[in-house]
């Protein structure tokens, strides 16, 4: 069987995980010239390596730069696997913070087997996404189990404020109890030291959603909450946005 060809224009065949031109963990979404998703999974290929150590493949590390770069389309959307700029004190997570004894979040207390080199990947990310001039810097996330938005303006020594970088969490219809970051780890989601992190929605562990409009000039993104301990699922028909923003290229 011949192999399939790249489903998106600039999409390498040589991914790791790709089996007959289709990739297992790493791949793109198109909508014509208007938008592309970035999906990745940040664990697959995980190195531990210290200062060098990834989360995703250099390869992939390269794909999502060398797409960045380009001006095809009118926005770029990373949706990684593990959001960045908060934490819920994992150690797979791009950042340092773990639980400490008063159950807040610190860089004080080495956190087991974390590796500095993923955070610097995730430096090296953030930065690629301000450097692009067309589209909203977006960044598109669920496994933190809340519903968040926030803009990152620095990330460790580098600056972002000339075009900052939007991240989202986009909720969780699905979680309930131990599911939630405060049922499992004891702690809900909070911003990580390693940013300066203006937060618009701080976490919500309920189960809401948010839907993204996408034209030329702007992302709207509407932000519902629904609770499956308060709310009947009939609820969920008659939501209406508890929060609207409008994302403009800088």
């Amino acid at each position: 069987m011949a192999p399939a060809p790249p489903p998106v224009s600039g999409q390498p065949d040589t991914l790791p995980w790709t089996r007959n031109g289709l990739h297992e963990c790493f791949g793109a979404l198109r909508y014509g010239r208007l938008l592309e998703f970035l999906m990745y999974d940040v664990r697959r290929t995980m190195t531990m390596k210290g200062k060098n150590a990834v989360f995703f493949h250099p390869r992939v590390e390269r794909w999502l730069r060398r797409r960045l770069a380009q001006d095809d389309v009118a926005h770029v959307v990373n949706m990684p696997s593990n959001p960045p700029a908060w934490s819920a004190g994992k150690w797979m997570e791009w950042y340092p913070d773990v639980l400490g004894p008063d159950r807040q979040l610190t860089t004080a207390i080495k956190k087991p087997y974390w590796q500095s080199g993923w955070m610097a990947q995730h430096d090296r990310l953030m930065r690629a996404i301000s450097a692009r001039r067309r589209g909203a810097a977006l960044v598109v996330g669920g496994d933190l189990h809340a519903t968040a938005a926030g803009t990152i303006e620095r990330s460790g020594s580098i600056d972002l404020r000339r075009n900052p970088v939007h991240v989202v969490l986009s909720g969780t219809l699905g979680s309930k109890g131990a599911g939630f970051p405060s049922g499992l780890r004891a702690t809900p989601p909070r911003p990580t030291s390693h940013l300066d992190l203006r937060e618009e929605i701080p976490p919500l562990e309920e189960n809401g959603f948010m839907v993204a409009d996408v034209t030329p000039d702007k992302i709207t993104l509407r932000f519902f909450r629904w609770n499956d301990r308060t709310q009947p699922e009939e609820a969920i028909d008659g939501l209406q946005p508890f929060r609207t923003i409008e994302l403009e290229p800088a």
